[in-house]
């Protein structure tokens, strides 16, 4: 009997060393269950971080292919606007080919009878075209000075410069630009540069380089070289572009306070 209940005491005593190993054992595995987990959120954060940053980089892929497609059809469809004044390229390909290639700006205006003059676009009537020859962004012609217009210009050319006939057109868009500015242009070979500044006075003659020179108040020289004689006027007249378009800005920000 007592070797029977010796036994049963053994027994118990062993199951409770066994019952006492496994929570050791469970209490041990605990930390290792513990830094397991740690390791995958620290790998979950990684892959959330990689995630955002892949956003991030389609977003900005997404920001420069849309613009760089508003670079592409903005010339696509022939726009474009050069030191504030807008343009437009127009192909006239009735005579052609090759068609002719022109980049066309317009003035405000207001129409009385057969004569147009410059208005502001507020109380214009129409718009005056203008076609150059040359595009503004590429036209290779200093500029030096600055441009001041009067109500009177002379207008005179040491040369015919016929120059297959585009002598005609630049002195005509020339002085169709004046006169819409309200400047009566003439031709007077006797007259010189005013000093004082009452008129204008423009001279076409030949140069070692086509650009434009202003040598008083009022006064150019357009210098031409091998028949560049578009390209000297419309120089000019790009500059008139830009500064009839700066004051017509004042005067608008003006009237609206």
């Amino acid at each position: 009997m007592a070797r029977k209940r010796k036994k049963e005491f053994i027994k118990k005593e062993t199951e409770e060393v066994k019952e006492r190993k496994k929570v050791v054992d469970k209490q041990k595995a605990e930390p290792l269950a513990t830094s397991s987990r740690l390791g995958q959120s620290k790998e979950e954060q990684e892959k959330s971080q990689k995630k955002i940053l892949r956003n991030i980089l389609i977003m900005i892929g997404i920001v420069m292919v849309g613009f760089f497609l508003f670079v592409i059809i903005s010339n696509y469809s022939g726009k474009f606007e050069y030191r504030g004044v807008d343009f437009e390229i127009v192909k006239f390909c009735d005579a052609g080919p090759p068609c002719l290639v022109t980049y066309r700006t317009s003035l405000p205006v207001r129409v009385y009878g057969e004569k147009a003059v410059i208005s502001d676009p507020l109380n214009k009537t129409n718009d005056y075209n203008f076609y150059l020859r040359n595009d503004p962004r590429k036209l290779d012609v200093n500029f030096t000075g600055s441009l001041i217009w009067r109500n009177n210009m002379v207008f005179n050319s040491e040369e015919d410069f016929v120059c297959d006939g585009k002598g005609v057109i630049a002195g005509a868009n020339f002085i169709k630009l004046y006169s819409v500015l309200g400047t009566k242009v003439i031709k007077d070979e006797n007259a010189s540069c005013d000093s004082l500044g009452r008129y204008m006075f423009v001279l076409v003659k030949p140069g070692n380089e086509t650009r434009v020179e202003q040598f008083g108040p009022g006064c150019y020289n357009i210098y031409i070289k091998d028949c560049e004689v578009l390209e000297g006027t419309e120089k000019f007249m790009i500059e008139t572009f830009v500064r009839v378009n700066e004051i017509l800005k004042e005067q608008n920000n003006q009237s609206s306070y």
